[in-house]
């Protein structure tokens, strides 16, 4: 879902900061979760309605004849791995406002060394399709509520008046990408440990107690989930 820039804004962005050489804004404001890419990688599916836990994290079993329960894996399996160019967020991190800034192709190198960028296969191009016509890049950003145009107007002058302000390159997109990986898997990390957590409030009476038993088999339980963290989603 596109959210709406209010008309008054973008005007004041387009007067102020000018047009590139195809009639568009130099600068832009929207929503970072309305910014996407298309970017290779090697996804997987799973079947709909799977916890992170259950795509191939820890399932606890708890068992009458013993304190607390038993734990294994969930045997289940993605329903295909599969490298291809995919549409995802631009910003995964950027929740709120953004101030975006255009970029020429020239600031992207050539097209050689931008295809030179290849997914795990590698042969799928990881960045895409060139941006011949340029693209826009986030230089401020996120706000929880809309900027002022007094804001926007001093973020403006005060990049304009900068002289390390480069972006956009072959180097800074793979770099963006990988970033974007690491930002998934830790979010897949801290989703998979609140659902152990939930599960072990409702199943591990063990770990309110104070015996010298309850207290290894938390220490044992806690290394064997300091081991789970194969990452889950895109690679």
């Amino acid at each position: 879902m596109n959210h709406i820039v209010p008309k008054t804004v973008q005007q004041f962005l387009t007067r102020y900061g000018g047009r590139n050489p195809y009639g568009k804004p130099q600068w832009r404001l929207l929503i970072g979760a309305d910014r996407l890419v298309k970017e290779a990688g090697v996804y997987r599916d799973w079947a709909p309605g799977l916890t992170t836990a259950e795509k191939g994290g820890l399932r606890f079993e708890p068992r009458e004849d013993l304190p607390g329960c038993n734990f294994g894996r969930y045997d289940n399996k993605p329903i295909r791995v599969v490298t291809e160019m995919r549409e995802i967020r631009k910003y995964p991190h950027a929740d709120g406002w953004i101030l975006e800034k255009w970029f020429p192709a020239s600031a992207y190198g050539s097209q050689e060394e931008w295809y030179s960028y290849k997914a795990v296969d590698g042969m799928t191009p990881m960045l895409g399709a060139y941006p011949e016509c340029g693209d826009y890049e986030m230089i401020f950003g996120p706000w929880a509520r809309i900027p002022s145009t007094d804001m926007l107007q001093k973020l403006v002058s005060s990049y304009s008046s900068g002289i390390n302000n480069r972006r956009g390159t072959p180097t800074s997109r793979a770099q963006e990408a990988l970033l974007r990986y690491e930002y998934e898997e830790e979010l897949a990390e801290r989703k998979r440990k609140d659902e152990y957590a939930v599960m072990m409030a409702d199943h591990l009476s063990p770990m309110k107690s104070g015996s010298l038993a309850a207290s290894r088999w938390r220490q044992e339980l806690a290394a064997r989930i300091g081991k789970a963290n194969e990452h889950i989603g895109i690679l």
